[in-house]
């Protein structure tokens, strides 16, 4: 008699959510954690590396662009090693990338040794990202899939957020190095974490490993309540592969219905980091500008960040019933809250607006994640997400540059709000058409009545 076939990916639409899901969501949040803590560790330390070393703030300028060259550059190659080693290995790799390096700025005692270290921690911190949102999206259904993976991206946000408020104490008793004592410790801890608890991909293990003995205690754990054989053979089969990917090759990021769908992610992603990073970059000097208190003008930065992940919340279950179309209300309702904040109002307003602008930019820096994994197959989902992911790191280059520039200009606040306004516009419009293009990937979720008549099977 022929061995039973089981599609892994069948199985994960009929068990939903299980708690080995839950579980490698929750050990991603908290690695995710660790890299917004190490990235913005730099940016809190910065003020007390320039009192210490006595150096230009220019030099420390540029420590922060070759950091985000190396986040674009491990965006690149990342999502290669994830297709080819494994979702597992490559997020325990990433940590230590940039664990180690954060961990060794405590010896660095000049802004080149910083800027190597930085740029090696980059490496890691831009290319773990992608792919910690790819094995979380390959563990939950589709109906569930942009749930999750906004849920994972808190957890960068969080981490950022714990920066400032760990700094505050350490920095003052022990000096700028302990900021990223705690931040390297903290993340070679993760990483020995991850080498002990975290799972593989089903779906990698499927494709590339489908003889793993690994692969059989894995569907065990993803269908507790049903009796796999001992004989069984294991496939994945996503409606999105068309079948003629023969490996995960940037050219195959473009067959078929998918060239386009390619193309619209990489414009979603860029124009989401520039007009996302333009306000997150300069929003304090903006607030400044208008007339706002030095203190209030600080805060602005952390109101920012925090309605940004309030936004992320609110649009992650629209974007599993709806599809991408769900995002494109943010930007309708972002654009015009960013050129009010510019319009001169009393600061109780410009202020409400400042949090409005928070929620519907911060919500589309969370949904692009959560959208990307939707178009492609496990075949191609790591690198198709980190490629999409370059474009948003080289937006979060120009964004700043841009940002500068026009500020340095002395343009009026309300000029240039209506000009950190334009990416909005544009975030729309590519959010349309990757709606419309979404219908060709669009899987057919089954009722919740068939989905537990299968159960009972």
């Amino acid at each position: 008699m022929a061995a039973k076939t089981i599609d892994l990916n069948a199985a994960i639409e009929r068990v939903g959510v299980t708690r080995l899901a839950i579980f490698t969501v929750a050990l991603c949040v908290v690695m995710m954690l660790t890299d917004g803590y190490d990235f913005a560790a730099l940016s809190i330390a910065a003020p007390a590396i320039l009192r210490d070393w006595k150096i230009e703030p220019k030099a420390m300028g540029l420590v922060f662009s070759v950091t985000f060259f190396g986040l674009m550059a491990g965006s690149m190659f990342y999502g290669w090693i994830a297709d080819r080693f494994g979702r597992r290995f490559t997020i325990i790799f990433g940590t230590l990338n940039f664990g180690i390096p954060t961990l060794l700025n405590i010896w660095a005692t000049n802004s080149t040794e910083l800027m190597v270290l930085r740029f090696v921690a980059g490496l890691g911190m831009g290319g773990v990202v992608p792919i910690a949102y790819t094995l979380v999206s390959e563990y939950a259904p589709r109906r569930m899939r942009s749930t999750l993976t906004v849920i994972t991206n808190a957890g960068y946000g969080i981490g950022a957020s714990l920066t400032g408020v760990i700094a505050v104490v350490s920095i003052p008793a022990y000096g700028w190095q302990s900021l990223f004592f705690i931040g390297g410790l903290f993340s070679l801890a993760m990483a020995a974490a991850l080498i002990f608890w975290l799972p593989e991909s089903p779906h990698f293990l499927a494709l590339k490993r489908p003889d793993s003995p690994k692969l059989r205690a894995l569907a065990q754990k993803l269908m507790p309540r049903e009796d796999i054989p001992l004989a069984a053979r294991f496939t994945t089969l996503d409606p999105q592969d068309q079948g003629n990917e023969a490996g995960a090759s940037i050219r195959n990021l473009f067959s078929g219905a998918r060239a386009s769908a390619t193309s619209l992610l990489w414009a979603l992603f860029f124009f989401d980091a520039v007009g996302f990073f333009f306000l997150a970059s300069w929003l304090p000097v903006v607030m400044e500008g208008a007339g706002v208190s030095r203190g209030t003008a600080s805060l602005t930065a952390s109101l920012f960040t925090f309605t940004g992940m309030l936004g992320g919340f609110l649009i992650m279950r629209f974007l599993d019933r709806i599809g991408p179309m769900a995002v494109i209300v943010l930007p309708i309702l972002g654009g015009p809250a960013e050129i009010l904040v510019g319009a001169g109002l009393p600061q109780a307003a410009m202020l409400t607006f400042v949090g409005l602008a928070g929620v519907c930019l911060g919500g589309i820096h969370y949904a692009v994640y959560a959208i990307a994994v939707r178009y492609y197959p496990p075949t191609l989902r790591g690198r198709g997400v980190s490629a999409a992911t370059v474009w948003g790191r080289a937006g979060g280059i120009v964004a700043p540059y841009i940002g500068g520039y026009l500020l340095s200009a002395h343009m009026p606040i309300q000029q240039l709000m209506i000009i950190a306004a334009l990416p909005c516009i544009a975030t729309a419009i590519v959010g349309f058409a990757l709606g419309r293009v979404y219908r060709h990937f669009e899987a057919p979720v089954a009722p919740n009545a068939a989905l537990r008549k299968e159960r009972a099977a």
